[in-house]
Parts: structure tokens; sequence; C-alpha cells
């Protein structure tokens, strides 16, 4: 595998820590206990340390130096996952899934960056491509084995065995990874700060990929409702979930190659918005009157074309940055934005379902969205243009 290849792998490794624990939350409710709104705080901690770490920790990234980063974050996911086999105390859990998302954090963070020193010019654009798909990846990777591998270890043995390959993937990466050289400029992190956070593209980059994220994971948390509407077995339904979070990454590598042809990133964001906004208009709006292979068909479109979005924001993350010191920060604003997004999303979505008795209405806010996404994107490349221009 060539260098760059195992950067590739440890956002999919990352993102498999995310993905493995929907599939465990019914044997940890039975084995330790937990309650339903325990176990919807342990899935959604795992954005903690992006909604509070992800801009600073960006800044810092250069000067750490992004192979630390990336092997900290390594050994974070393998530690946090190790002593979380042995732990039977809910707190503990909580304590051990917030170093799991700091270590995850660490990895998304400088995957980008680090790609950009490895991979020569003409091949970036496709390489972005591959690495953005690590989040729908490593979660169909992990909801589609993690599973199979209840029926032949508990999940304290199933913990162990991702910390084991997290460990594993770490000595790797710390024998064959070249550590990029430290930057030229040593600019103050706080003037990094000062530099993105003042810098009007930097934020519409961020928010964009946040209307993005945020819309994707209500959607495909909310997927078990048309499973038990059409009396698919939990089996099957882990199999479809993981498919279309698959369809994720596909998009995503599709987009990679399609930057790399010279296709522009502007129409690349708008038709994944524009299929969004159909696919979910669809089938939140007519679900009751759609046959099921419709409304999964109206799922997979949404998630294999939205996968359009995430590859073309990293790359443009690497033109948007106010310099080229300022692309962690940047990168980094952008997680901040989105996990805020994917933690706030969900509950808001499930509480206007409640407050309507429908799921129609929750279509039209994704609808609005989706618009909202749309005009940003508009904004952004108007003011690229205009700082091309001016240059």
């Amino acid at each position: 595998m060539q260098r760059d290849g195992w950067i590739i792998v440890a956002g999919f490794m990352a993102a498999i820590h995310v993905g493995k624990l929907p599939p465990a939350v019914p044997v940890l409710q039975r084995e330790l206990g937990i309650s339903l709104v325990e176990a919807g705080i342990l899935l959604s901690l795992v954005q903690g340390a992006g909604m509070l770490l992800a801009l600073l920790l960006g800044s810092y990234s250069e000067k750490i130096g992004l192979k630390r980063c990336m092997l900290l974050g390594l050994l974070l996911l393998g530690s946090a996952s190790s002593l979380a086999a042995f732990s039977l105390n809910f707190k503990l859990l909580l304590l051990l899934r917030g170093l799991e998302g700091l270590g995850f954090l660490c990895i998304t963070l400088t995957g980008a960056a680090y790609l950009r020193h490895l991979v020569a010019a003409e091949h970036l654009q496709k390489k972005l491509g591959l690495w953005s798909a690590y989040m729908g990846g490593g979660m169909g990777i992990a909801l589609l084995i993690t599973p199979f591998l209840f029926t032949l270890l508990s999940w304290q043995q199933v913990w162990l065995c991702y910390g084991a390959l997290s460990f594993a993937l770490a000595l790797i990466l710390s024998v064959y990874l070249p550590a990029p050289p430290p930057p030229s400029n040593c600019t103050k992190v706080l003037n990094v700060l000062v530099q993105v956070l003042k810098y009007p593209p930097a934020w519409l980059l961020a928010v964009i990929f946040a209307l993005y994220a945020g819309q994707w994971l209500v959607l495909v948390g909310f997927l078990p409702t048309i499973y038990q509407q059409n009396q698919i077995s939990l089996t099957l339904a882990g199999s479809l979930t993981a498919l279309v979070a698959i369809s994720n990454a596909i998009g995503t590598a599709i987009c990679g190659r399609l930057l790399q042809r010279g296709i522009a990133a502007s129409r690349l964001i708008r038709v994944g918005f524009v299929v969004m906004l159909i696919t979910a208009l669809s089938f939140y709006s007519f679900s009751s009157n759609l046959p099921f292979m419709l409304q999964y068909a109206c799922v997979v479109a949404f998630s294999l074309l939205g996968g359009l979005v995430p590859a073309s924001v990293f790359s443009q993350a690497m033109h948007v940055a106010p310099q080229p010191q300022c692309i962690p920060a940047t990168i980094g604003l952008t997680l901040q934005c989105s996990a805020c997004l994917q933690f706030l999303l969900p509950p808001l979505a499930a509480t206007l379902v409640a407050w309507t008795h429908t799921w129609l209405w929750l279509g039209g806010a994704m609808l609005i969205l989706s618009l909202l996404a749309l005009l940003l994107v508009q904004w952004l490349f108007q003011l690229q243009r205009l700082r091309l221009t001016n240059q």
C-alpha cells in the first residue's frame, strides 16, 4: 500500500469506532442495564470533543506535528476501546467514549492536511475524495461486521479487537509514514485563530458542511422508522443501514475523481444539495404513499449523491483557508460547526415529529436547510471569485 493509503485507512478506523456503538446498544442495555437515554448520550458524546476543541486543536496541529496528532488519535482510540472492555461503570464508559471522540478528532483534523504534504498536486483531488469517504465507509464497515462479531464474541472482546487494530495501525504509521516538514512560517497560534475566525469564507464553508452532515445524520438515525413500517428484521435492517453508509463513501470517492477531472467543486456541491433536497422531501413527505423499495431508493440516493458535498468541501478547505498554515484550523472550524449541528439536529428533529405527530414537516425542515446551504454556496464562491480577481 502507498504511504498516503495508510492515512485513509486511519480515517476509516476512526469512523469504525464511531459506528461500532449503534449495534451494541441493545447488548449494553441488557448486560449493563443502561437506559435508552443513557445509550443516546453514549452515541452523541463522540461529538463532544469536536464541539469544544476542533478549532483549537486544528490551530495547534501544525505545531504539534501532523504525524504526532494522527498517532495520538490512534493511541487514544485504542486505549479507550481497550479500557472500556473492563468497565462496568456507566460514568467511566462516558469518559472513555469522550476520549474516543478526542482520538477521532485528532485523526480527522490532520488527514487532509497530511495528504497535502504527501501527494503530488495532480493526484490530490482524487486522494481527498478517498479521504472524505472515511465517515460513511468506516461506519458502514462497523455496522456490517459488528453484529456478526457479536454472534462469536462478547461486546468486551469486540471492543478489545477494535482497540488492538488501532494500536497495530499506529505502529504501522509510526514506521511507514514520514513526518511532514515543519511549517516554514511559524505563525503564532493566536494569529492563526484570529485569521480563520475573521475570514468569512472559512465560516461559510464550515456552515455548508454542517448543514450536510447534520441532515445526513438525521436521515440515517431515523432509518429504523421505515424498517418498522415494513416489518424488516433487525439483521436485514443493520445490513440496509450499512449499505446506506457505504453508498455515501462511494459518492465521496466518485467526487474525488470528478474533481480530479476538472469538474468545479461549486457545481458538485450544488448537485449534492439539490438531490438531498428532493430525496429527503420525497422520503419524509410521501413515505406513507411510497412502497418500501422507493423509500429505500430515496435514502440511498440522498447518501450517495450527498457524498459529493464532503469531498468538495475538504478540497475547498485548501483554497478557502486565508493562509496555507491556516488549513488545519479551517478544517477544525468546519468539523466544530459540523459536530455542533450533528449534536443538535437529531433531538430537534425528534421534537418536531413528536410535536406535529407527522414526518411531513421534517421533510419541509430539511428542504429549508438544503435551500439555505445552496444560498451559502452561492455566497462562498462569489467571495472566492472576488478574492481571485483582487489578487
